[in-house]
């Protein structure tokens, strides 16, 4: 049986399904992007399928998990101070971001992922506050604002959800699968 760790606000320790199926394995060590990692999970994940990848988080005790973990490098950093960007000179194959929204550095994101390289988003939206937190409407996404972002960035919109879920625990996302244009 195959049991998934849970942490104590109850997310699971095992990357999303829906990231597993929709991130390629990579046997050319293309380079990855996990925002707001948090343990890392979507990090342990694709390092596992041959991506090099860059973690960020803002909490340096759940990236010291990672430190030594092969092909992952491990960056603490508070995306949402001063606005600042460390990657303007740093092209990505893949982003993913999941559980996380802070929209100010939505065109980085863009900027940041190279031509026909993957977008894989994965996030609250405003009607999780009836499931709770999050509830914060300033991180919670709007009705297709994903959708919205990808077409207006120069995406192709390859797989788009918003749904309810009830596994792990009940929520709701949006999530979307892109490809920079």
């Amino acid at each position: 049986m195959n049991k998934k760790l849970k942490t104590p606000n109850n997310f699971s320790l095992a990357p999303s399904q829906w990231i597993k199926n929709n991130l390629s394995i990579n046997s050319s060590q293309e380079n990855l992007l996990d925002l707001a990692c948090g343990n890392g999970r979507h990090s342990i994940y694709a390092a596992k399928i041959g991506y090099k990848v860059i973690s960020v988080d803002i909490n340096r005790q759940k990236l010291h998990k990672l430190k030594n973990k092969k092909f992952i490098n491990p960056i603490e950093l508070d995306l949402e101070k001063n606005n600042t960007w460390p990657f303007k000179k740093r092209i990505f194959d893949t982003v993913i971001i999941t559980n996380y929204l802070y929209r100010p550095i939505f065109k980085h994101i863009e900027e940041s992922i190279k031509i026909h390289g993957h977008l894989l988003y994965e996030t609250f939206t405003l009607e999780n506050s009836v499931f709770g937190k999050p509830n914060n409407k300033n991180f919670l996404l709007q009705p297709q604002e994903l959708l919205s972002y990808a077409n207006n960035n120069n995406f192709k919109i390859i797989k788009y959800e918003e749904i309810i879920l009830s596994q792990p625990i009940k929520k709701a996302v949006q999530r979307i699968l892109a490809i920079k244009k």
